[in-house]
């Protein structure tokens, strides 16, 4: 199976090849061939990853599946796939791949173990980690969602390979506490809960120019390292005049940006949007509220994440009326925080840093990925935009380097409707 093994940077260079508007059609002569998931592929000149998508799973909105199980493959041509590209093709809804011939029986030299196969060093101080999320944010985390959500799933299924490791000598728990504002401070910092998830890293090397909130996180908090990437994108209403993502397309407009979400992105890589006064924002508490405040005229763009900003608009009924840019705003990446004054901080660290890799090795982190990916769009009553994954593949060289990227560091939670902060701290 592919590796979901993501970074700061890494997906970054793939997002021009698929964000540019390009109509080519599903069904071109000679490309109906069915092609098998569990295999590798070679991208051939014209082809888009919802054409591949169509004919490995029979729908071509599931090029998110492709697109997540390649980031450390895909090309960063400013417009382009390349033809000649190999990329995993995972199969997912019980999907089986192609069976293998039975090999004749051979004495094989002995491998060398893999960085997923070494043993977990069990501490004798640590023998309980209490992690800390919320609901409201598919498909990551959500009382109502398969196993908690994606992220939920992946880190209770990390820690029971230690609770097998411990014999008995470890054990977690997962809580959920419907008040974003209340993790950092005071449940984290005061050790109510060990760790939290999922949150963004900023970009604490440039700490000058963050905003207060990211300067807090930076200073006192660790980070995992990266669980997942998710695409930040500008909504407009399809009668907008922004139709790309420059400075001086939205100068001058009034954009939303949920209060929970600092807006440091808005001003990275030199845009200065926020911190120039170049854009107005409006900071409603929930990603609802600016969909609606879009879809009134309010407003003339909503900063969200695609999950939450195609989830929003399908529960609002407006899907039909707005759309992302093409270009992304940002890359999102998500971490497990604990607090730098947690006695236990760095072997809790290495806890969920070490048995998360073990879950790659081991290709159920994929597995789940690709799981909860799939049964978020099937839950969406419209798939994801039919221009997103349309960019054909054209002879070009792929290019040798790639920026990194940098994340957003909030989450825009839907509000709670009671807060559990204070009952919890009493307990």
């Amino acid at each position: 199976m592919p590796a979901f093994r993501v970074g700061c940077g890494q997906a970054s260079r793939a997002f021009a090849a698929l964000f540019v508007v390009a109509v080519v059609d599903i069904a071109r002569p000679g490309m109906a061939v069915a092609q098998n998931c569990g295999t590798e592929y070679t991208i051939r000149e014209g082809e888009t990853l919802a054409q591949i998508a169509s004919r490995v799973y029979g729908n071509p909105t599931q090029w998110t599946v492709i697109f997540y199980a390649n980031q450390d493959r895909l090309g960063s041509n400013a417009s382009l796939l390349v033809p000649g590209l190999a990329i995993n093709l995972p199969c997912i809804g019980g999907m089986s791949p192609p069976q293998a011939l039975p090999q004749i029986a051979t004495t094989p030299a002995q491998p060398p173990a893999a960085a997923g196969d070494s043993p977990i060093m069990i501490s004798a101080l640590v023998r309980r980690i209490e992690f800390l999320t919320a609901d409201g944010y598919a498909p990551f985390t959500g009382r109502a969602l398969e196993g908690g959500g994606m992220m939920t799933e992946l880190i209770t299924s990390a820690m029971s390979l230690i609770k097998q490791e411990a014999r008995g000598r470890f054990d977690y728990g997962v809580s959920w506490v419907n008040d974003w504002a209340a993790h950092l401070n005071p449940l984290l910092l005061t050790r109510a809960f060990d760790v939290g998830f999922p949150w963004a890293r900023p970009d604490c090397d440039g700490g000058a120019d963050l905003d207060e909130s990211s300067q807090f996180r930076c200073r006192r908090f660790f980070f995992s390292d990266p669980i997942y990437e998710v695409i930040t994108s500008l909504f407009v209403r399809n009668t907008s005049r922004i139709a790309v993502l420059q400075t001086e397309a939205v100068s001058g407009m009034t954009l939303c940006l949920p209060a929970s979400q600092p807006a440091y992105e808005l001003d990275q890589g030199g845009r200065n949007w926020v911190k120039e006064g170049k854009v107005t924002l409006m900071r409603p508490p929930t990603v609802d509220e600016c969909f609606r405040l879009l879809d009134n005229g309010t407003v003339e763009g909503v900063v969200a994440t695609e999950f939450a900003g195609r989830a929003s608009l399908i529960a609002l009924g407006i899907a039909d009326k707005v759309h992302a840019l093409d270009q992304p705003v940002a890359l999102t990446p998500l971490h497990i925080v604990i607090s730098k004054s947690h006695p236990h901080a760095r072997t809790m660290l290495y806890y969920i840093n070490a048995s998360l890799e073990k879950l790659r090795a081991s290709g159920e982190y994929d597995l789940i990925i690709e799981r909860h990916l799939a049964r978020f769009w099937e839950a969406q009553a419209a798939p994801p935009s039919a221009k997103i994954g349309s960019t054909p593949a054209a002879a070009s060289p792929p290019p040798k380097g790639r920026a990194p990227a940098e994340a957003p560091s909030g989450i825009p939670p839907k509000p709670p409707a009671k807060t559990e902060a204070a009952k919890r701290l009493s307990q």
